[in-house]
Parts: structure tokens; C-alpha cells; sequence
């Protein structure tokens, strides 16, 4: 591999890693999930109940645009707005990163079994003048992209579903949320009991189930032990707002998230081939080529 792709691959990983971990969260939350004024000591039935219907509905749903912003461990601060869908399985995020290793506007978009990295024109300089990269889901040597697939299967309303298994869930209170009338609900998570828990047999496994285990594994590759978890659901249930807080090994994450469409057609396309560097199809020519 040549400096030059060499470079690409770090300028843009990093991009990516952005907004991976940003398309897991959102805008910045009043009401701190370790603030329990106002809170019972302990879990009551009707709480836990309530969040954990929030919870299943958000588990059912196969599509969802929000927007995020927070921050990201070792990325800064990040913005921009996502949407995503599971079937077919399509995502696209357009994001803004600052104050970290890597600044400007980039965008991601995962379709079938790729994912294109799109940094404009600082991607551009590094890439021979073209403005995307694509990378295979599948491909675990990509200069660090193994777990590809692990990592864009991920969405926000699974990890709003680790919340009902807080020891402390609580009601904080009636807040109004964008003018719509929501109650917030917070907890601390313990990662590792929540690991622990997910690895139960408990029969046929539910596709909200895998999609919890795959958001657990990531906050543990973070280095994340605990949790801090706020939720704002408003009518019929539908969560509206989720935050999350903790300390991972390279910094602090503190990201939110604002629901907006719910369960609508996301159609994504992929980049232009001409304006896309694909290093495997390279690879395949530069083995072609030497036999």
C-alpha cells in the first residue's frame, strides 16, 4: 500500500469513527442522569414499566431519521443529522466534527455490503482528487475497519433499550421537549451486568435482542463500565429524546439524539463510481496483474 492510501485510510478512518460513534446518540439534555432529586430510592413498578414499553416500541421500529450532536471520545465535538433503515439495510449520516483530531463536514453511507466514507475536498486531497472511499462490510483488514458490519448495525433505539435494566431507572419529571409534552426518565447502567445478562439463554432470540448484545459490545470495546442514561418519551410511547453519558479509555462521550421520522422510507445511493476509490477492486488488479 502506497504512503498516499496509507494516509487516506487514517485521515478518513478517523472521520469515520466520528460518525459511527455519533449515529449511536444527540442534542445536548437538561436534567443529568446522577441528579436524583425529586427520585424515589429505589425502582417502582409503574417506572420501569413505562420505560420499558418505550423501549419495545422503539425495538420495532425498521426505519429513523434524528438528529445528533455531542461528544465523541477522541473525536470532539460532533453534529449533523442520520437516517437509517433496517430492511433494506441502508444508512447515511451527514456530520460536523470540531475541536478534535479531525475538523470539517464528512458524511457516511452504508448500501448492501458497503460503506462509503465522504470527507469533500480534505478527503479529496488525499484520495487523487476523488471525494469517497468504499469499504467492504465484510473486509476485516481494511488499515483497521474490521467490524465494519458489527459497528453500522447499531441504532439508537437499541441503545435506549439498556435503560429498563437500570437499577436505579426513575421518573425525573413532565418536561416539554421541541413543544411536544414528554416525561424524562433516567439510570446508570452497568455495562458488564448488562453484558452478562444479554448472554442468558433464553430461547429463541428477538432481533431487538441482537441489536442490544452488538450496542453492548461496542461500549465495551470504548472501555465504557457505566452508563448514564437519559430518556424522554412522549405520546403513545415513542421516545423523543435519548441521551447518553460515560467514560470511555480515550475520553469523555456525551452524545444525544432528537427523534425525528419514524418508521418512512430512507432510500440511500451510492457515490458515483468515478468519484470513488475502492482500494479492494485495486488490490484484485494489482493481483491480477502480478499473477
Amino acid at each position: 500500500m502506497t504512503y498516499r492510501s496509507r494516509t487516506a485510510f487514517r485521515v478518513v478512518g478517523a472521520l469515520l469513527t466520528g460518525a459511527v460513534l455519533g449515529g449511536t446518540a444527540a442534542c445536548t439534555a437538561g436534567g443529568a442522569a446522577g441528579d436524583r432529586s425529586g427520585a424515589s430510592a429505589r425502582p417502582d413498578a409503574t417506572t420501569v414499566a413505562a420505560v420499558q414499553r418505550a423501549a419495545t416500541k422503539g425495538a420495532g421500529l425498521n426505519s429513523l431519521s434524528y438528529r445528533v450532536s455531542g461528544k465523541v471520545p477522541g473525536q470532539g465535538a460532533v453534529k449533523g443529522k442520520a437516517s437509517f433503515s433496517l430492511r433494506p439495510r441502508v444508512v447515511e449520516m451527514r456530520m460536523t466534527a470540531s475541536g478534535g483530531l479531525q475538523e470539517g463536514e464528512f458524511s457516511v453511507r452504508l448500501v448492501r455490503d458497503a460503506v462509503y466514507v465522504g470527507g469533500g475536498e480534505q478527503a479529496a486531497v488525499v484520495l487523487g482528487g476523488k471525494h469517497w472511499l468504499k469499504l467492504a462490510m465484510t473486509d476485516q483488514g481494511a488499515g483497521g475497519f474490521g467490524g465494519m458490519q458489527r459497528q453500522a448495525d447499531q441504532d439508537p433505539a437499541a441503545q435506549a433499550s439498556l435503560l429498563p435494566g437500570s437499577d436505579d431507572v426513575r421518573k425525573v419529571g413532565e418536561e416539554t421537549v421541541d413543544g411536544a409534552r414528554t416525561t424524562h426518565y433516567a439510570g446508570v447502567v452497568d455495562v458488564a451486568k448488562a453484558a452478562k445478562a444479554a448472554k442468558k439463554p433464553t430461547g429463541k432470540r428477538s432481533s431487538g435482542a441482537e441489536r442490544r448484545t452488538k450496542v453492548i459490545e461496542q461500549y465495551q470495546e470504548l472501555g465504557v463500565s457505566e452508563l448514564k442514561l437519559d430518556l424522554w418519551v412522549g405520546p403513545g410511547d415513542r421516545t423523543v429524546k435519548f441521551r447518553q453519558r460515560a467514560r470511555a479509555t480515550q475520553g469523555p462521550l456525551d452524545i444525544s439524539i432528537r427523534f425525528l421520522d419514524v418508521n418512512k422510507p430512507v432510500t440511500v445511493q451510492a457515490p458515483p463510481a468515478s468519484d470513488t476509490v475502492d482500494p479492494e477492486a485495486k488490490l484484485k488488479g494489482a493481483s491480477r496483474r502480478l499473477g
